[in-house]
């Protein structure tokens, strides 16, 4: 198919035929129209100018320039993207998980059992003891377990439990143990492991304390009164009596009257003995013993 003649305006530059500005060079000053496949001669400035129009059309458009300012700030959000998440991974695989610090457990060998010795009491036989604290923390008084053997045969076990609840460094408390009817030729004593004790111990202070004999029967009575700034709870007290000879022949455990002690209150306290042995008392103790 044969072109189309047409002539080009030279104003506009545009195709008289179909008013394209697009235009394609066949030979020199002579263009064909895209649109309308038209083909027309134009002079030698007409060609000059399509020439012009031609190359701005077919070269690329150039690329807009960044700024110094705007490269950086791009860097800077690329190495974010990067370096945040593989900091916070390495920082999840090294952190070691929060525990809490071990606490080790008391040595029982420092529960002390001193002044044992085998009595008889009312047609029964026991086996009584001091038990000391010498952990050197406040301790929940542990039970002592004695294991009764005949020659290398283990025979039976039994165990008893302090008068005092708790124990404060270097304080000190007696321990009964029931004596098997079954004849041994040893035995062996042995504290549980202790727990370090809770509470804050309060100062309650024994006043007017005398040891009273009625019925053949020892007591120890008196008054008690809270010293420290807090209200006491159950207020105990331990007894320990003691021979001419110095050994222990009688304990005895009670509280105060008042089951809850303001500060600076008093109530009187009545606690009865038992003895573990015959003999006369030629001297006594006691620990008066309350937390908050």
């Amino acid at each position: 198919m044969t072109p189309k003649q047409t002539t080009i305006n030279t104003v506009t530059l545009t195709c008289s035929t179909c008013g394209s500005a697009q235009f394609i060079k066949l030979d020199t000053n002579e263009y064909q129209c895209s649109h309308c496949q038209a083909v027309t001669l134009v002079e030698d400035n007409v060609a000059q100018r399509l020439e012009k129009i031609l190359r701005g059309m077919q070269q690329p458009a150039p690329a807009a320039k960044l700024q110094p300012g705007a490269i950086v700030a791009i860097v800077l959000v690329v190495l974010a993207a990067i370096l945040v998440p593989l900091t916070f991974n390495l920082g999840s695989s090294t952190r070691a998980p929060y525990r809490p610090p071990v606490i080790p457990p008391l040595d029982a060998s420092l529960v002390k059992l001193t002044d044992v010795q085998e009595m008889r009491v009312r047609n029964r036989n026991q086996l009584v003891m001091v038990m000391r604290n010498e952990t050197g923390e406040k301790i929940d008084s542990p039970r002592v377990t004695a294991t009764f053997y005949q020659g290398e045969l283990t025979l039976s076990s039994a165990s008893g439990s302090p008068l005092a609840r708790t124990l404060q460094p270097g304080e000190y408390t007696p321990v009964v143990i029931a004596l098997p009817e079954t004849p041994y030729t040893r035995y062996t004593l042995e504290p549980s492991v202790p727990s370090r004790a809770r509470g804050t111990a309060l100062k309650i202070a024994a006043d007017k304390v005398q040891l009273v004999r009625n019925d053949g029967a020892y007591r120890l009575v008196g008054l008690l009164r809270n010293q420290a700034t807090t209200a006491s709870n159950s207020t105990q007290v331990t007894v320990m009596l003691y021979g001419e000879d110095g050994k222990l022949i009688g304990t005895g455990t009670g509280y105060g009257s008042a089951n809850s002690l303001l500060p600076g209150a008093v109530t009187s306290f009545d606690v009865r003995c038992d003895m573990l042995s015959e003999g006369k008392v030629g001297s006594y103790d006691y620990m008066v013993q309350s937390e908050s």
